[in-house]
């Protein structure tokens, strides 16, 4: 994976609009060959484990802004974020690599089998070094 620009993303938010722009940036950063690598923890860690992403809160406060989020989608002009996000993975390969949080995977008593699908089961640390000489971090 050397000489690709390195997206490194801190992903803890649970609502729509976090969890949209963290798969927004790893489906964009698939689109231009870069490598992209995801920590989950917290909320964002139990939303993808469950496959619930899209059913997240929206948590915008403006009003407006809102519900003008909240109409994209439901008209369908946000796409699904399980799906969005399982594209983007088979778009980029192995050049897309997700970790989860050791810390909240006890925390949240997630079971072995709800981790099949990451790269890594990483404390802060480790992420940390992965995330040393990334061109864009992202929390």
């Amino acid at each position: 994976m050397a000489d690709r620009a390195k997206l490194c993303i801190y992903a803890k938010g649970d609502t729509y609009d976090r969890l949209h722009t963290m798969v927004g940036l790893v489906s964009t950063a698939a689109s231009m060959d870069w490598e992209a690598h995801i920590y989950l923890t917290y909320g964002a860690l139990y939303r993808f484990c469950h496959e619930t992403m899209g059913e997240a809160e929206v948590g915008i406060s403006t009003p407006e802004v809102a519900e003008a989020y909240r109409k994209g989608i439901d008209s369908g002009r946000i796409p699904d974020l399980d799906e969005l996000f399982e594209e983007a993975r088979q778009l980029g390969g192995d050049r897309i690599r997700l970790y989860a949080c050791t810390t909240s995977i006890k925390l949240l008593h997630l079971d072995g089998d709800l981790l099949s699908d990451f790269d890594g089961l990483l404390g802060h640390a480790s992420f940390l070094q992965i995330a040393s000489d990334g061109k864009l971090v992202v929390t």
